[in-house]
Order: structure tokens, then sequence, then C-alpha cells
């Protein structure tokens, strides 16, 4: 199993410029907090595959890791489980004046001193990898806005026209072409 670490220290790797050392390591446990709504990631201490490697002009860095994450769905509010595939890249120049401003290219928010913030840049990696929705299942019918029921349990019978007023004006002129017919 894969040592947890929250930091590496990119020195201790002793990397040669054109060389590059992979690893796999534990990272604290990832819980985000979405639309007011708390997820956490399975597994509890997920895995990632590290590859750094060095160039002349600075750090590679490249992370892997596939977790689920676990939370209510975004229609229904039961448990849904979405499957992530996490990939991250990052660099860090070397030889840059500990003055310079951040700059996205040429730094990484997770390099301070030479000491890599994996914890961080996992939970960064995590967190922008979730879909733009979370459902419970694709075809996920929510909630009904009458009764609040289950509409993924079956019918509460309610009777509910779903109107938008934004659309008003085009379905009047929509009744006025049918009426001119």
């Amino acid at each position: 199993m894969a040592e947890a670490v929250e930091t590496i220290d990119l020195r201790a790797l002793d990397l040669a410029p054109g060389s590059e050392t992979r690893m796999a390591v534990r990272v604290p446990a990832v819980d985000l907090r979405l639309g007011g709504q708390d997820y956490r990631v399975e597994p509890p201490e997920p895995e990632v595959e590290l590859r750094i490697g060095r160039s002349l002009s600075g750090v590679h860095l490249s992370l892997r890791t596939e977790v689920e994450l676990v939370g209510p769905c975004w229609r229904c509010l039961e448990e849904a489980r979405v499957r992530l595939a996490v990939e991250s890249e990052e660099f860090a120049a070397e030889g840059r004046p500990p003055d310079a401003p951040f700059d996205e290219d040429l730094d990484s928010a997770y390099v301070q001193d030479l000491r890599l913030d994996v914890a961080g840049w996992a939970r960064d990696a995590i967190a922008e990898a979730v879909p733009a929705t979370i459902l419970c299942r694709e075809d996920c019918a929510g909630l009904c806005p009458a009764c609040g029921a289950n509409r993924n349990a079956g019918d509460c019978g309610c009777v509910v026209v779903e109107t938008d007023p934004r659309w008003d004006a085009l379905r009047e002129l929509s009744e006025r072409i049918s009426r001119d017919d």
C-alpha cells in the first residue's frame, strides 16, 4: 500500500535534468462542499500516481487518480455516485527570483521552496474534475414541485403544468399565428 503524504520535498528526489520518477502516494481525505451540499470522495484517502520530471528549465509534474464522488443528487437528493478520472499537470520553473510576481505559465501554486503540496493539488484537481451536474442516474426525474415526492419512485398523481414565464411572449405569438392560419 502507498504511503500517506501531504507534501513531498522535491530536493530529496535528487533528479538530474532529463530524468523523472514515478510514485504512488495516498493523500488525506478529500471532502468538497458544492452548491451548499457536502460530498465525500471514496476511497477516503485516495491513491494518486505522480510523475515528477526535471528539465533544464524546471520541474514537470503530473498527477493521476480515479475516485468516486458521493453525495446528494442535484435533482432528487438521493445518494449519487459519480466516477471521476482525474488528471492534472503543473510546471515550476527554476531560477526565478524570489520576489518575482506569480506567473501561471512559470509557477505552480503547489510548489513552495521546492516542496510539493500533493494534498492541496489532489483536492483541487478532484474539484476541477467534478461534472456540471451530479445525478444519481442520467435519467433522474427529480422531485415533484407540488408535493416533493421523488419522481424516480413513481408517479405521485400531482398535475403540474410547468411553464416558464419568460416564454410567454413566444407562446402568445405562436397562438396568434395558429389562429391566423
